[in-house]
């Protein structure tokens, strides 16, 4: 797709978010895009071929598990994620000092691009390098976005968010709640515990 020919929606994000992260980056620290496995947007090269670090969010832990730690359970078959999995991972809730525009990749916004749920969102780590050129093309059309927001794949009552690294610096975001591992010694989070109940996700050990 040609970013001269995309009009993104923009809406705007005043509320607080939730991550799930690795304890190796901060509440607000971005990933440069060189660290971890590829994601659905991410990582990806602004025009002049550089990475645009991001930030993965959701405005609940649910929805932040679900675009996580829970991202490649199977909806059918086994569905188990090991305490091993956890153990490196913490959540924070962070906001933005000032309001966010974010590229709307739900509803309407998904209209006026011209594209699918389906073929965006909805898609398995095969369509991966699709979705970041994706990203790529819109982060160019709308020089004025702080990121991106859908509804979250796995849990549709929550949102998705990507922030870019580029436009959003650390220093307007603030932390709310600190880090606080998924699991802590010899123990899992109730609120993990919980939310992986509720999807029928075993955690087991080791």
């Amino acid at each position: 797709m040609s970013s001269e020919r995309l009009l993104p929606l923009i809406e705007e994000w005043t509320r607080p978010i939730v991550r799930v992260h690795h304890s190796r980056f901060g509440a607000t620290e971005f990933n440069p895009g060189t660290a971890g496995s590829g994601g659905r947007f991410h990582p990806f090269e602004d025009r002049k071929g550089k990475l645009v670090p991001t930030l993965y969010a959701s405005n609940s832990l649910d929805g932040a598990l679900s675009e996580t730690i829970f991202h490649n359970v199977p909806l059918r078959g086994p569905r188990r994620v090991s305490r091993s999995a956890l153990m490196p991972l913490q959540a924070s809730t962070i906001r933005a000092t000032r309001p966010l525009h974010l590229i709307q990749l739900r509803g309407f916004g998904l209209d006026r691009l011209g594209v699918s749920r389906r073929e965006l969102i909805d898609t398995d780590p095969e369509q991966y390098e699709k979705t970041r050129a994706w990203a790529a093309a819109l982060y160019a059309a709308a020089p004025g976005a702080d990121g991106m927001l859908w509804v979250a794949r796995l849990h549709d009552v929550a949102a998705a968010i990507v922030l870019f690294g580029t436009r959003v610096a650390r220093t307007d975001l603030e932390i709310i709640a600190p880090p606080r591992p998924l699991a802590p010694e010899n123990a899992i989070d109730q609120d993990v515990m919980a939310a992986a109940q509720a999807a029928r996700i075993t955690i087991s050990l080791p």
